[in-house]
């Protein structure tokens, strides 16, 4: 693929990320102001999608970015990222007022606090058998689970729950993005996990989120979690 495709690429799946609208190359050529026509871009999307990184749900519709697409983006991701300095002072305030000392608790707090910014859910480990899942609603509500077999799916999760993480318990490395049938979880999930000390030096946390899930965004929200924590 060349550079250029790559980065038209990127621009699609940052805008899908942030729209969940399907992306025509008119509105991509005027949002990002590129220095090319509609009919270039239109080409290099019709490329991108014979090489498997996007499709059309419908005809005359945008294109969006397959799982192989999110697969690439994420490789060229920097896994330090760090979250807004807005974002990061708010959350320090809150936890400055309820000054937990009590890590197990104080976690938890923070993983609530990291489901709502991200929207998506954050499950903590801190055994095999011993576990917290918080924001799972917020999947629930994403557009791409309006589609009632996938929303079955998604519901599987939680009579596996205990499986799949005595499973990952171990296995778990830093910043692991496992993108749709990569994870344990369902095919129409990312996640990101990450080990973190929890409990006695052991546990990990992941946030699980729709493939279109703010990469960037948790991924510093991860980083941040360990370094408070």
């Amino acid at each position: 693929m060349e550079l250029k495709d790559k980065e038209l690429l990127f621009k699609i799946i940052e805008e899908y990320i942030s729209s969940a609208n399907p992306i025509g190359s008119a509105f991509l050529v005027k949002k990002k102001k590129m220095d090319c026509c509609s009919a270039t871009v239109r080409n290099s999307m019709m490329d991108l999608e014979k090489l498997g990184y996007l499709y059309q749900p419908h005809t005359s519709a945008g294109r969006i970015p397959t799982e192989n697409a999110y697969k690439l983006y994420t490789q060229e991701l920097n896994k330090d990222e760090k979250i807004n300095q807005k974002i990061e002072k708010k959350i320090e305030a809150f936890l400055g007022e309820l000054s937990i000392k009590d890590r197990p608790t104080k976690s938890k707090v923070l993983a609530k606090i990291i489901a709502e910014v991200s929207k998506n859910s954050v499950l903590l480990a801190f055994s095999k058998h011993n576990y917290y899942i918080t924001g799972f609603s917020n999947i629930l509500s994403q557009v791409e689970f309006e589609d009632p077999e996938k929303l079955r799916d998604l519901s599987l999760v939680f009579d596996e729950l205990e499986n799949i993480v005595e499973r990952m318990f171990k296995g778990v490395s830093n910043n692991d993005v496992l993108i749709g049938s990569e994870n344990e979880f369902s095919k129409h999930l990312s996640v990101i996990a990450s080990r973190a000390n929890l409990v006695q030096n052991e546990g990990f946390l992941a946030i699980l989120g729709p493939m279109r899930m703010n990469y960037k965004q948790n991924l510093g929200l991860i980083n941040y979690f360990k370094r408070v924590l």
